[in-house]
């Protein structure tokens, strides 16, 4: 059954990444959470369909993705690129499959993990950035 709906939810993700889509800009910046924040929404029509949301603080950077189906979020996928200055940088990748609200697989790299307050925290950031389009607060969608 899981497997289904992850096939359904790599589906629709690829769908969505192979539409032209209508994309708006918009940037914020946070003491504390980014120094250069980026939010990205995109329609196909009237519904957002996907948001990419990219910051950096200090010596770390991310790029997070999310992905909808009407209105709901299916899929997230977030690349967290960090390290010293002075150093090896590491790029770990998280991927959590949702549907109806819960969780159905995470996973980090290519290893299927244990959902935990990484998977939680993720698809709580999708639900609230898809709410501050209407209001534009990013920074109390992201950063509290």
């Amino acid at each position: 059954m899981a497997d289904q709906a992850i096939l359904t939810i790599r589906q629709d993700v690829h769908k969505i990444n192979s539409k032209p889509l209508k994309k708006e800009h918009y940037t914020y910046e946070s003491d504390g959470c980014t120094e250069d924040g980026v939010v990205d929404y995109y329609f196909d029509g009237k519904a957002i369909v996907k948001i990419v949301e990219s910051g950096s603080i200090g010596d770390g950077s991310w790029v997070n993705e999310y992905y909808y189906r009407s209105g709901k979020v299916i899929f997230c996928f977030e690349t967290i690129v960090g390290g010293p200055a002075i150093g090896k940088v590491t790029k770990t990748a998280y991927r959590f499959y949702v549907k109806d609200g819960s969780l159905i697989k995470a996973m980090e790299g290519t290893k299927t993990i244990t959902a935990g307050s990484k998977s939680g925290e993720s698809v709580g950031t999708a639900n609230r950035i898809f709410k501050a389009y209407t209001s534009k607060d990013f920074s109390g969608a992201l950063c509290n």
